[in-house]
């Protein structure tokens, strides 16, 4: 169904259609796809009823810095007397840098597998890390204003889990110009505002926001989390260090909470119960997959290949490492393994030890060959511990993506 709408919503009882081509069905609209899914319909869209939760991935395109070759021309000068004389001349023209048109394409690993030196054992970890985290309470939807954070004026949404669980990841609608770190914590509430000492916080860097909305969303990892009871009210709290900050809101529509101000960094708060906040929380497998084993040691790691060649790994960190430990990426030449280039746009020294998204560009090399992990024969990167004195937290991962250019 090949549709490009100005409009958020369609319904099948919908009559007042915008102008132009819709390859529909004889049966009208609702019969082109009875069985829509949600993974399949982009977030914050509604079709015939089904609310859409995809949210799409882009890959950023590489600048690429063109250096054209200097060249030796012959110049030839002409004087009165018809005689003609060649100077060599050096031409030098100026580099230039443009953006690379060419979209990076982003897919799953084909296999990832966890590698444990002592015993020397290898454990796939596919399923999980292909895997998306399970939503429990959503609002993305209906958004048709904003509102501000700032200094001391703080903004919450209060929720209501479907089950117990953990929650270790928020994903929010936001925007701004010149923010500085974003906190977003979990509260309790009381009366239905938020009460108490954070439960449960992590950080954004406001840098990565767009100065206007273009509908894109963010996933806040929360690290370890907190445990959430079915049926409890909560809140989910947000700051901003310096700037305005700007959260999309909508008319009230989701009824496990509402929006809630504070205008004194938290010590009072009110309710608004016309307005909510858009957002997610995820539930059940928030956390999948292990990026070491624990107890971990030298020559440990995370095993991630594919049919193809790539040239960068992209991975969500849901409970940072904590401790003393060196993570180094390594390629197999078809003799060893051997440390990659890793780019300077890449994620060099992460090692599992900043919560949120990662990503590890590498220089593709020349020799990579393919070697069988668990009887695949794939081309596989490790992730591997080559230095360790101690780790207190064990790094654990949620997706992981792979991308070539």
């Amino acid at each position: 169904m090949g549709l490009l709408l100005p409009i958020r919503s369609l319904s099948s009882d919908r009559s007042a259609y915008p102008g132009g081509i819709h390859k529909g069905h004889l049966l009208g609209l609702p019969g082109i796809e009875p069985r829509l899914a949600p993974e399949n319909i982009r977030w914050n869209t509604t079709i015939f009823g089904v609310l859409g939760s995809m949210v799409i991935w882009q890959a950023q395109a590489k600048p690429l810095l063109n250096i054209p070759l200097p060249t030796i021309r012959a110049e030839v000068a002409v004087n009165a007397s018809e005689g003609k004389t060649a100077t060599p001349g050096l031409s030098c023209p100026v580099p230039t840098i443009s953006q690379n048109t060419t979209q990076a394409t982003v897919a799953d690993p084909e296999r990832t597998v966890l590698h444990d030196d002592a015993p020397p054992a290898d454990t796939e970890v596919t399923t999980e890390a292909k895997s998306d985290p399970v939503v429990d309470q959503s609002w993305l939807q209906n958004d048709d204003n904003q509102e501000s954070i700032s200094g001391t004026t703080w903004k919450a949404m209060t929720f209501t889990p479907g089950g117990n669980h953990t929650i270790r990841v928020v994903r929010l609608a936001l925007y701004g110009s010149s923010v500085g770190a974003i906190t977003v914590s979990i509260r309790a509430t009381s009366g239905g505002l938020p009460t108490g000492a954070d439960l449960a916080s992590g950080t954004l860097d406001g840098g990565q926001l767009s100065s206007s909305y273009d509908g894109r969303v963010f996933d806040i990892s929360l690290g370890a989390g907190t445990a959430l009871t079915a049926g409890t009210v909560y809140s989910i709290v947000v700051r901003a260090a310096s700037g305005t900050l700007y959260w999309r809101s909508s008319a009230a529509g989701y009824v496990g909470g509402q929006k809630c101000s504070s205008a004194n960094s938290g010590s009072a708060w009110t309710a608004d119960s016309t307005r909510d906040l858009l957002f997610e929380e995820f539930g059940a497998n928030s956390v999948d997959v292990p990026a070491t084993p624990n107890p971990t040691a030298v020559g440990d790691g995370l095993y991630i290949g594919n049919s193809s060649s790539f040239d960068y790994v992209n991975v969500w960190v849901n409970q940072a490492g904590v401790g003393t430990y060196t993570i180094t990426w390594k390629y197999y030449n078809g003799v060893s393994w051997l440390p990659l280039t890793l780019s300077s746009d890449g994620d060099k020294t992460n090692s599992w030890k900043r919560p949120g998204r990662a990503t590890i560009h590498f220089v593709r090399p020349g020799d990579w060959a393919t070697t069988a992990i668990l009887a695949y024969t794939l081309y596989w990167v490790k992730a591997e511990v080559t230095a360790y004195t101690s780790q207190t937290t064990q790094p654990i991962l949620g997706r992981v993506w792979i991308g070539a250019y």
